[in-house]
């Protein structure tokens, strides 16, 4: 790769992994540059659980599984048997990954606490607060993802970002013993890329940009 237009434009969300075993110094160069993106107020609201164990794997998958049926149940009479295996696999294959990192978020606070104490005083609590300030702690998870991503790819791996097991957040929570207050955000599950994805089609750049 040339440079970080190239290393940008190369990653992919990779869905199916080789069976080989991703070193823990690669897992550190991941988390290292995570935690090195920017985040609101410098806050650093985040942690990260890197999982290699397959009992602790299999727990969440059951977790995440047992949570989407639940969502399902209600539509269980219209849905075939197809869709419902499709769509607990598209909500599991981090299980099949050689390394599945956790991401959670935690509090982050305004600096400047007379800002926040005349907003509260005109009625606003703090998740109306984080709204009206873009949800900067959701964009500093956001980029610690994309750094994490993007160490990925350089190191020769894929990895897909996950949201859809965030149905099964407490419980995820619980099995990997966190902090009361962290809020769980994604799965994203690591390993040597058993396939060479599609390119993507990308919107022209005069559809996302303007200058003036």
């Amino acid at each position: 790769m040339n440079g970080f237009l190239d290393l940008a434009a190369a990653r992919r969300s990779i869905r199916k992994f080789q069976d080989i075993d991703v070193p823990d110094e690669h897992i550190k160069y991941f988390i290292d540059s995570a935690v090195m993106a920017p985040s609101g107020c410098n806050s650093q609201c985040w942690k990260f659980v890197a999982i290699k164990n397959k009992d602790i794997i299999k727990r969440i998958e059951t977790a995440v599984i047992e949570e989407l049926d639940k969502i399902l149940e209600i539509k269980k009479s219209e849905l075939s048997q197809e869709y419902l295996n499709s769509k607990r696999k598209a909500a599991s294959f981090f299980a099949k990954a050689p390394l599945v990192i956790a991401v959670f978020m935690t509090k982050a606070e305004f600096h400047d606490k007379t800002m926040v104490l005349a907003l509260k005083e005109q009625g606003l609590d703090e998740k109306n607060i984080m709204e009206l300030f873009a949800n900067y702690d959701l964009l500093s998870v956001g980029a610690a993802v994309e750094n994490l991503l993007l160490a990925v790819q350089e190191k020769g791996y894929g990895a897909c970002w996950m949201n859809e097991p965030a149905i099964a957040a407490e419980r995820i929570k619980e099995i990997l013993e966190m902090d009361k207050d962290d809020r769980f955000i994604s799965l994203i599950p690591v390993g040597v890329p058993a396939y060479t994805p599609r390119n993507k089609k990308m919107k022209e750049l005069s559809e996302v940009f303007k200058m003036l």
